[in-house]
C-alpha cells in the first residue's frame, strides 16, 4: 500500500496550503494536477512546478511525476485566468462585509454593452451574489469568544497547549460558521467542509485537534452535522432551497430523504432563490401572465427586463420542482428565449 504524502501548494503569493494524499501520488503529472483541481476546485488550465535542485529551488515546470517529493513544494500556474483565480486575488471577506450584495444585471442595451447597475433591494436580498470562494473567510465570532480565542492563540504560539473549547463556545463556533457557509451554499461538499475546518485552525492553531490526521478532522464532521441541522431550521421557515427536497415534495418513488436531493453543481450560485419581499407564487404569476402581454408592444424592453428580473425566482422554482418539457418553458417565459435575456439569466444564475 502506498504511503501518504504530504505536499505544501502555492495557489497565489499569499496563498499556499497543504495537500494530503493518502494514497500516495498518482501515476501522472496530469493526474495529480486533476487531483489539485478537484481539491481545491481552481477553475481553467493548469501547469505545475516544482523546486529543483539543480538549480538552487527555483521553480521548473513538473514533467514527471518522479521529481515529486513527499513534502515538497509544487506551485499552480494558471494558463487561463478562471473564476477561482480573481476570486484568490480579491480578498474574499471583502465581499460579505457589505448587507446587501453586488449589483447585477438589469438592462441591455442594443449595442451589446451589458450595464450593472443595483436592482430592487427586494429582488437583491434573495440573490447569492459570489460563488464559493477559494480561500474561505472565517468571520469574527462574539466578543467574549474572540477574546478566548485570542488568549489561546497566544498560549499556542508560546508553548504549544491546544484549546479544549467549552460546549457553549464550540457551539457559538459551528453557529456562526454554519450562517457564513449559508451565504454560499445550502449543501456543502465533505471538501468544502474541509476547507472551512481547516480555514478555522489556521486562524485559530490553539483549535487543532490533537490524534487527528489533519488537526480538524473533527471540526469538519461537526460542521457537517450542524449544516444538517441548520437546513433543519431553514426548511421550517421556508427557506426555497432546502423545501424542495422535503419529503412532501417528492414522488412516491423517491420518499426517503436521501433520495434526489436537488442541490447547485458547480458554479451555480442562484440555484433556488426566495421570492422577492412582498411576492408570493401568486403575486409573480400575475407577473407572468402580464409579461406575457408586455412582450407584443414595441419599444418595451425596459418593462420586459424589470418583470424577467422580478419573476426569477419563480421561474427557477419552476424549472428546479417541476421539471418542465422545454417546448411547454417555452410558451410559459417566451421572454427568456432571446440572446439579451440569455446574457442576463448567465449573470443572475452564477454571479
Amino acid at each position: 500500500m502506498a504511503r501518504p504524502v504530504k505536499l505544501r501548494v502555492i495557489l497565489a503569493d499569499d496563498d499556499a496550503r497543504k495537500l494530503i494524499l493518502p494514497e500516495g501520488l498518482p501515476s501522472s503529472t496530469e493526474d495529480l494536477a486533476q487531483k489539485i483541481t478537484e481539491m481545491f476546485q481552481l477553475d481553467g488550465d493548469i501547469r505545475l512546478q516544482y523546486q529543483d535542485d539543480d538549480f538552487g529551488g527555483e521553480f521548473v515546470n513538473l514533467t514527471t511525476i518522479t521529481d515529486v517529493q513527499d513534502k515538497g513544494t509544487l506551485k499552480v500556474i494558471f494558463k487561463t485566468t478562471g473564476q477561482n483565480q480573481t476570486a484568490a486575488s480579491t480578498p474574499a471577506c471583502l465581499m460579505l462585509c457589505q448587507a446587501d450584495d453586488s449589483a447585477s444585471v438589469s438592462s441591455f442595451e442594443t449595442d451589446d454593452t451589458v450595464l450593472l447597475s443595483s436592482p430592487d433591494e427586494s429582488v437583491q436580498s434573495t440573490s447569492r451574489s459570489a460563488p464559493w470562494p477559494l480561500v474561505f473567510p472565517i468571520p469574527c465570532f462574539s466578543y467574549d469568544s474572540e477574546i478566548i480565542l485570542q488568549q489561546a492563540n497566544a498560549e499556542f504560539h508560546e508553548n504549544r497547549t491546544r484549546l479544549s473549547p467549552s460546549p457553549k463556545l464550540k457551539s457559538h463556533i459551528l453557529e456562526v460558521l454554519a450562517e457564513e457557509i449559508i451565504k454560499y451554499k445550502a449543501y456543502p461538499t465533505d471538501l468544502d467542509l474541509n476547507t472551512v475546518a481547516e480555514a478555522l485552525i489556521n486562524k485559530h492553531p490553539c483549535l487543532r485537534e490533537q490524534g487527528s490526521y489533519n488537526g480538524c478532522y473533527g471540526w469538519k464532521i461537526s460542521l457537517k452535522y450542524k449544516m444538517a441541522n441548520f437546513r433543519t431550521k431553514l426548511r421550517s421557515v421556508g427557506c426555497s432551497e432546502v423545501s424542495i427536497n422535503s419529503m412532501k415534495n417528492k414522488r412516491q418513488d423517491q420518499y426517503h430523504a436521501a433520495s434526489n436531493i436537488k442541490k447547485p453543481r458547480r458554479a451555480e450560485v442562484n440555484y433556488c432563490p426566495q421570492h422577492p419581499k412582498g411576492e408570493t407564487s401568486e403575486s409573480l404569476e400575475r407577473e407572468r401572465v402580464d409579461l406575457l402581454a408586455a412582450i407584443k408592444k414595441r419599444n418595451n424592453d425596459k418593462v420586459v427586463k424589470e418583470k424577467m428580473e422580478r419573476t426569477f425566482s419563480y421561474r427557477r422554482q419552476e424549472v428546479v420542482q417541476e421539471k418542465p418539457m422545454i417546448a411547454e418553458f417555452k410558451s410559459r417565459w417566451p421572454a427568456l428565449f432571446n440572446v439579451d435575456e440569455v446574457s442576463v439569466l448567465y449573470f443572475f444564475y452564477s454571479t
